[in-house]
């Protein structure tokens, strides 16, 4: 037997999920082990292993292939606990991390905090003054060197850095994404003087205009890189020591998989690599059903993340918000608030109930996980309101205690004079409102009616809640997947390996012929860089394929979409057809009312990128059966649903239920890892593919 495995570590579960090659889905989570990542992984695999009756270790010598979405990138950046970084810059600009840009005190702030103006404030640096050097060199503009780089400067720079004790360096030298000779010079003084300390070059990382951005994600790479480094090498040399014989795959921001070694030359890759297996799964899933427009929701133990992909096209943004740095990175654009299972509900100063975006993890967790909690969680509360069976949660493994969820509900209830169960109603309201007004700004606000979509529901919490939530954005249905609440882990199985190379050049409409020509060449010299990425992997060239694509933007624009480009030389009429894509492009992510027809574009980036394509997991068929659930039927208990109290409500078990079966409301279906809820007014339908669909059949009072 033959496995496909992929593993997602999340804020509080980690998730894995093992396809045979009959494509049968075996399914396992573990708590997340903070500072020992690792041994998440390999207790999950376990539990996976145990669930198929094999040991591990012939679990991963059986797998063909081992996908892997990491949060230490992202981990090292939220808790402030990455290396300690220096960097170096050209003389005089040794402020560009402090000074920043004008809209990085506002830069990944909810609307909430941005009112409050008196209080905003930049991100600390993740490089102190203290270790920042200056040396001096300069490129000008047109990419020629105007003045020597001063080696002894650069020298005495690097060995100051590492007498203060850096474990990392970061160098970003202005227009190096020109000519790196400089950058690279510097980049040999630090292997030679210091080969054990990790070396971001900018012209590596970020090869594109924009010095503030350019450092940031110079100086973010060589911050979190000895973590993820150091991660990625000890679990894939543990994978291997338990049997597995192929390479460690590992999910990259912008789509698509790399090796570890790929992956540790350019850690930042890694950031938020679980949320982009989940859209890239409902990317998927889009297709097999033939839907183009899907709106994407993960609602895990510590965020929900929201996706939408409009005409089949999974969006990407040129330049994501990661704990308030603007990287100059290409990443699917997944947008993700603090509202999950783990959210703590608390009193602000105006004796106003809030939830999140403070979360419990994992350690100690909602205050029912009795692993030493005692603040209330939306877990406890959904616990409160009868959606979960505290017998079966996790599949009897993790039972839940419904008194300590209570006495912690009542810490905030007190003081408000509300019963416990009324407090759990009011975080129920509280964070579907917040997940609402989370997809309302990535479609409303941005010119999409999310009535035209199907809303996709994955993660653990999402089942609990996707009714509600989807309910306040009236979409057309709510389709849950089969294995929803590893979707993202699943999703991960779908992608292709993929390596990217990128390069600034600004091009002025109107384009003349020496500028394309240009264009070609740069676009030439990419695709070499990325061949020989694949390459070094032993890939062969000939089973690569190549697409490129510039950014465009209005003349003056700050930001440019990525526009995709035919193979071969530009054509008569190219200069036209790709005026006319941006302009789709750009109606379609901010209306059409957006579009300033006949003003001059630019071209200021290119990119090729280099897919190999893997073959997808299955989502198998199976037979339509009868819609009468009355075999997966196991009792009924009270559920609370608003206007109507706490009312005796079906519960169906999820590994009984078939494709064909119709399920009216209110009813619960709990499966292995959720537990779907089903309003009253909605019904249920099990799919072919045994995704659960839910639709509202009454309408709203």
């Amino acid at each position: 037997m033959s496995y496909d495995v992929a593993v997602d570590i999340g804020g509080t579960f980690t998730d894995c999920v093992v396809v045979d090659g009959a494509g049968t889905r075996t399914t396992a989570k573990a708590l997340t082990s903070y500072g020992a990542l690792a041994d998440g992984v390999l207790s999950a695999l376990d539990t996976a292993a145990a669930h198929i009756g094999i040991p591990r270790a012939e679990l991963l010598a059986d797998t063909a292939r081992f996908v892997h979405g990491t949060t230490q990138a992202t981990n090292a950046m939220v808790t402030r606990r990455g290396a300690r970084t220096g960097f170096i810059t050209t003389k005089g600009h040794e402020d560009t991390l402090v000074i920043g840009r004008a809209y990085i005190k506002v830069a990944g702030l909810s609307e909430r905090e941005v009112i409050h103006a008196s209080a905003l404030h930049k991100p600390v640096p993740l490089v102190p003054r203290s270790l920042t050097r200056g040396v001096t060199e300069r490129v000008d503009r047109e990419g020629e060197a105007v003045v020597a780089l001063d080696e002894t400067e650069a020298r005495r720079a690097v060995e100051e850095l590492v007498d203060a004790g850096v474990e990392s360096i970061a160098v970003s030298l202005l227009w190096s994404f020109l000519d790196a000779t400089h950058e690279k010079r510097i980049g040999e003084i630090v292997r030679a003087h210091a080969p054990r300390v990790m070396l971001s070059l900018s012209h590596e990382v970020a090869p594109v205009i924009g010095e503030y951005e350019r450092a940031a994600t110079t100086v973010v790479d060589a911050y979190v890189g000895p973590k993820v480094v150091g991660y990625l090498r000890e679990l894939e040399d543990r994978l291997r020591a338990d049997g597995l014989k192929h390479p460690l795959l590992v999910m990259q921001a912008g789509g698509g998989l790399t090796s570890v070694t790929e992956a540790c030359a350019r850690p930042v890759v890694t950031l938020d690599s679980g949320p982009a297996g989940g859209a890239l799964g409902c990317l998927h899933l889009g297709r097999l059903y033939g839907e183009q427009n899907l709106i994407c929701s993960d609602v895990g133990g510590t965020t929900f993340d929201v996706c939408v992909i409009r005409d089949g096209e999974l969006p990407l943004t040129e330049e994501p918000v990661v704990d308030r740095y603007t990287l100059k990175l290409p990443k699917i654009d997944v947008e993700p608030i603090g509202a999950g299972g783990g959210s703590i509900a608390w009193i602000d100063e105006g004796g106003v109930l809030n939830v999140g975006p403070q979360s419990a993890g994992s350690d100690p967790g909602p205050a029912c996980y009795g692993r030493g909690g005692d603040r209330p969680t939306v877990t406890d509360a959904d616990l409160v309101l009868g959606y979960l069976d505290p017998a079966s949660f996790l599949d009897g493994r993790m039972p839940l205690d419904v008194d300590r969820a209570r006495k912690a509900l009542a810490t905030v209830g007190d003081p408000l004079g509300m019963e416990p169960e009324e407090v759990a109603a009011g975080i129920f309201r509280i964070v579907n409102a917040q997940m609402a007004d989370q997809i309302t700004r990535v479609t409303i606000a941005r010119g999409h009616d999310p009535r035209e979509c199907v809303l996709v529901a994955y993660g653990g919490a999402a089942p609990a809640h996707a009714a509600f939530y989807g309910d306040d954005i009236a979409v057309r249905s709510v389709l849950i997947p089969a294995e929803s609440t590893v979707f993202s882990a699943e999703g991960m199985l779908t992608c292709d390996i993929t390596h990217s190379a990128t390069r600034s050049r600004t091009i002025h409409w109107p384009f003349a012929c020496d500028d394309l020509e240009r264009l070609q060449g740069d676009l030439r010299e990419l695709e070499r860089q990325v061949s020989a990425q694949f390459e070094r992997e032993g890939t062969a060239v000939a089973d690569v394929g190549f697409q490129r694509s510039v950014g465009v933007r209005y003349r003056n624009q700050f930001i440019s979409l990525d526009v995709p480009l035919p193979d071969g030389p530009f054509g008569t009429g190219w200069a036209e057809r790709l005026y006319d894509d941006f302009a789709h492009a750009y109606s379609s992510l901010y209306g059409a009312a957006s579009v300033l027809t006949g003003s001059p574009v630019e071209i200021d980036q290119h990119r090729v990128v280099g897919v190999r394509r893997i073959p997808p997991v299955d989502f198998p068929e199976l037979p339509l059966g009868e819609p009468d659930p009355a075999a997966a039927r196991t009792g009924q208990r009270p559920a609370h649903f608003d206007g109507h109290g706490y009312v005796p409500s079906g519960i169906f078990d999820g590994s009984r239920i078939r494709p064909g079966h119709r399920i009216d409301g209110p009813a619960v279906v709990q499966r292995p890892g959720d537990s779907v809820v089903v309003p009253p007014g909605w019904r249920a339908d099990v799919d072919a593919r045994r995704s659960i669909v839910l639709t509202r059949v009454e309408a709203r009072a």
